[in-house]
């Protein structure tokens, strides 16, 4: 690829006004995961996300036009985030049942250390697709994965996908409202991995591994 090529690939660095846009409206985001943290996405409206950053009224709608928007930013911005911490610290492993597992139990041990951020996550992902979507992705790459090694024998892959999804969301839940007990995401995990169709020694194996990183 000659250097032509790399300067048309290559994006432009950003301005000193583009490194602030992209600060406000991270510090919008921020503000908004603060308030579903406390509050269901219902009862806020954008003057409430401007009051809560300190903002003048009138910036946030330089950056979102509607309650929607906010939602949707937030709801990838959670995703992204923690989607990819996992995938960062399950580089290396090729098990697909192991990588599966080991972002359950991540979701529900940050649930567990952060409860406003699984507020945030769990009211945030009921309202918007393209948070449902991110995760979905995640989960059924290993889910898949888990089925071609023998690991997992399920029939259906959307109620598989279901299953996943919503027992992580159950836990999470379950820390938040101070209802967790020892060894909380391994017993949850467990669970899921044998309702998956791994054996019962495989399943409690899996789900007692040290987490990487």
């Amino acid at each position: 690829m000659n250097n032509t090529d790399d300067a048309e690939i290559t994006p432009p660095p950003l301005t000193r006004g583009h490194k602030k846009r992209e600060r406000t409206r991270r510090e919008l985001i921020d503000a908004a995961v603060r308030l579903f943290a406390r509050k269901e996405v219902g009862e806020i409206a954008l003057l409430d996300v401007a009051a809560e950053a300190e903002m003048a009224s009138g910036t946030i709608y330089n950056y979102f036009r509607s309650r929607d928007e906010v939602v949707e930013a937030v709801g990838l911005a959670l995703a992204d985030e923690f989607s990819e911490t996992i995938s960062r610290r399950s580089m290396g492993i090729r098990s697909g049942a192991q990588r599966l597992v080991t972002g359950v139990r991540m979701f529900i041990r940050r649930a567990i250390d952060d409860p406003q951020w699984a507020s945030a996550v769990i009211r945030v992902v009921h309202f918007d697709q393209a948070m449902r979507s991110k995760i979905a992705g995640y989960v059924l790459a290993d889910l898949r994965a888990g089925g071609e090694e023998g690991s997992f024998t399920y029939s259906d892959e959307g109620v598989a996908l279901d299953l996943v999804v919503s027992c992580t969301l159950g836990a999470m839940r379950s820390a938040v409202e101070g209802r967790s007990v020892a060894e909380h995401d391994s017993l949850v995990s467990e669970m899921v991995l044998r309702a998956l169709g791994a054996t019962t020694a495989k399943a409690r194996k899996l789900a007692r591994q040290e987490l990487p990183g």
